[in-house]
């Protein structure tokens, strides 16, 4: 079977998710987890509340050895993907679970990201917003167009035929909420965040990024990634660039896809870790053969 294996990015957190995998996956849940990062994800999952599990630096390495271990259980079954994708934080268990980027490497490379991506938008003023329209590219132009007047807003993530997310100041965004129609959409909410992800903002967090992923071994992987800066598949030339640039530029997750639905005519979509949002924008954007939501063990029986 054609399939393809996506990976949610940071706000698919809940407190407690992945306890069924702390058994089986014991090694990369408890022993590499720990050796690498030097905290337990084990107590993390038994005993941390929502408030904690949202935090930057737990959230992100949490999602993604999680949705890592989902991942390992689809491919057991049905075997490996033909093609994979993240969003965002998504996009590293994508190239880890391909063998493009190893596990503990992603995971270092994670936890500096998430520290290095708070600091930076600490003080910054800024939040997103997701953009919700019904006309996709006047919404877009209407963004282009207040940002030619000198509006501090930039689209953060192209997400799906009816969605992206904007950047900006607390006030800017405010006053976007409460008129939708300069931008062409249906409406404006305001996301709980720390600040304005994937923007100028962040740049600062790129330096120490790149430090950690200049030092790491990428191989080829099992099957291609498609990746978010350019929506293109990842070539190991060119990863590592890639990666560090991801951070301050927008995540082009409908123009991947488009690509994917195009290039590889794939027979099923595959949402594999918490929540189910990836599946969501799939389903909003092309008319799949199939589209399916691994967040838990008993969520296999149904593929």
């Amino acid at each position: 079977m054609s399939w393809v294996a996506m990976f949610p990015g940071q706000g698919s957190q809940q407190a407690g998710m992945g306890k069924e995998l702390l058994d089986k996956y014991s090694d990369f849940l408890i022993d590499d987890f720990e050796e690498t990062l030097g905290w337990s994800l084990q107590e993390i999952i038994l005993k941390g509340n929502q408030e904690e599990v949202t935090k930057t630096n737990i959230a992100q390495p949490y999602i993604f050895a999680i949705s890592y271990c989902y991942g390992l259980e689809v491919i057991e079954k049905i075997g490996l993907p033909k093609v994979g994708i993240g969003h965002s934080l998504g996009e590293y268990t994508a190239l880890s679970l391909s063998g493009i980027l190893s596990y503990k490497d992603a995971l270092e490379i994670i936890a500096i990201r998430g520290k290095a991506m708070q600091e930076a938008v600490e003080g910054s003023n800024t939040t997103l917003a997701a953009v919700l329209t019904s006309n996709l590219e006047a919404t877009i132009k209407a963004v282009e167009g207040l940002i030619e007047q000198g509006i501090g807003i930039n689209i953060s993530n192209y997400n799906d035929a009816s969605q992206i997310v904007i950047g900006g100041s607390h006030e800017d965004i405010n006053y976007l909420k409460s008129n939708p129609k300069d931008l062409d959409a249906k409406r404006v909410i305001p996301l709980d965040v720390a600040g304005a992800f994937h923007s100028p903002v962040v740049s600062s967090a790129k330096k120490e990024v790149e430090k950690v992923i200049e030092q790491i071994e990428l191989k080829d992987g099992q099957f291609s990634v498609y990746m978010n800066i350019d929506a293109n598949i990842a070539e190991l030339s060119t990863i590592k660039e890639r990666l560090v640039n991801q951070i301050d530029n927008s995540v082009m997750f409908y123009n991947q896809i488009l690509n994917i639905e195009k290039l590889e005519q794939p027979e099923s979509w595959y949402h594999i870790g918490p929540g189910n949002v990836t599946a969501g924008m799939v389903k909003k954007s092309i008319s799949s053969k199939s589209v399916k939501v691994v967040n838990s063990l008993d969520s296999l029986n149904d593929i």
